[in-house]
């Protein structure tokens, strides 16, 4: 039996990361269906038998009819292909509403197609395929501290870890049990019940004895934390959200209960690319070559770029952004997200041996001319001392 896991899908996210189209939709959310496009047919092509979406399929609570849509398609076409999908609640697809919560999952049209459920609470899911083969799933969508009881996150996450184990000792009890797995949208606990804020419960590795592997998302970097009895790993996001996933590779889980063994597919997602000119050592003869030899460097095709130039204060007013990104796109980027401009503070050179001398413009004249001072600059400044100093001797 097999199992795939896509991490946090976020459709929607779009956070300056791309370009409006003549649609107005934004390229960014062309990115976020492609690579949901590619798990999905993953699944189909190498005919997996489920597929669990972790949570966190949408950005908004109250998401666009597109990003809706692509998802509908996404689940739909898993249905029709007879994979059994869940799509399980995140924190951004949850909505807190006085005693109770609503779930922007519930909204999706495909959720009424026979081999497709959207989970807002935590359940078991079991599955059988044609060749015998059976599997346990416990599905875990994400728990608000407010749903148990308890005066502090840590009173209210033993509630939570108690719910797992009584899910997970309720797919025991036969005497040949099948393989069970869990898949949920909170953070593990590590030592600590303010990790991650101290806002959320959280779920004890222990927890999930019995299960053959627990699997979260919620975090969005991939990272294994027990690597048995049981392994419990965190999927990471589906796409690259920021900046900060420049160089983050991104995964999906697929699963063989067989082989208890997860295999890790990594998913072609668009790249990010941030990296920084520094003009600290040119000046208005040569910063343009500089910027152009510093861009030819890189690899920009396709990617989404964000470039800082670090340059002195006199090149400032001479950097031309528009000229800057039509470089970049000149260099295959796909879409330039930002360029920064960051002044770089000039050291002062400090030399107490301009006190030798016996009067003020002497001293002055000898400071200057220690600093880095450009000459014609240099020459302009001790005229006026000179003028203001004979007006005042």
């Amino acid at each position: 039996m097999r199992v795939i896991v896509c991490g946090d899908c976020h459709i929607g996210a779009v956070f300056g990361l791309g370009k409006q189209k003549p649609s107005g939709r934004n390229t960014r959310v062309d990115d976020y269906e492609k690579s949901l496009n590619y798990i999905v047919d993953y699944a189909i092509d190498t005919k997996a038998d489920v597929f669990v979406q972790t949570g966190d399929i949408f950005e908004h609570r109250n998401p666009d009819p597109e990003h809706i849509d692509i998802v509908d398609k996404a689940l739909k076409k898993l249905s029709s292909a007879g994979v059994v999908t869940a799509v399980i609640m995140g924190n951004h697809d949850y909505r807190k509403n006085g005693e109770s919560f609503t779930s922007s999952i519930t909204s999706i049209p495909a959720k009424d197609s026979s081999n497709v459920r959207v989970v807002i609470n935590p359940e078991v899911m079991a599955v059988s395929n044609d060749k015998g083969e059976c599997v346990n799933i416990v599905l875990l969508p994400y728990r608000d501290r407010r749903m148990y009881e308890g005066k502090n996150n840590k009173e209210q996450s033993v509630h939570y870890n108690n719910e797992i184990k009584d899910l997970i000792d309720s797919c025991l009890i036969t005497p040949d049990p099948s393989p069970c797995i869990a898949i949920g949208h909170n953070f593990f606990y590590e030592g600590s019940y303010n990790d991650y804020g101290g806002a959320e419960v959280l779920a004890e590795p222990s927890s999930f004895e019995g299960c053959d592997i627990a699997m979260m998302g919620h975090l969005h970097q991939f990272r294994v934390l027990k690597k048995k009895s049981p392994i419990c790993l965190y999927t990471g996001s589906m796409e690259k959200t920021n900046f900060g996933d420049a160089t983050v590779d991104k995964y999906f889980i697929d699963y063989d209960t067989s082989e208890r063994k997860p295999k890790i597919c990594k998913t072609p997602v668009r790249d990010l690319l941030d990296f920084t000119v520094n003009l600290e050592d040119c000046d208005f003869s040569n910063f343009n070559q500089k910027i152009i030899d510093e861009i030819s460097k890189k690899d920009l095709k396709e990617k989404i770029v964000r470039l800082k130039i670090l340059t002195k204060e006199a090149l400032v007013p001479a950097l031309d952004k528009q000229k800057i990104s039509k470089i970049l796109y000149r260099s295959n980027a796909f879409y330039v997200s930002k360029i920064i401009i960051e002044q770089i503070s000039e050291r002062i050179i400090r030399d107490s041996s301009v006190l030798a001398h016996k009067d003020d413009y002497s001293m002055f004249k000898a400071f200057i001319e220690s600093q880095n001072v450009e000459e014609e600059m240099a020459k302009a400044v001790l005229r006026e001392a000179k003028d203001i100093m004979s007006l005042n001797s």
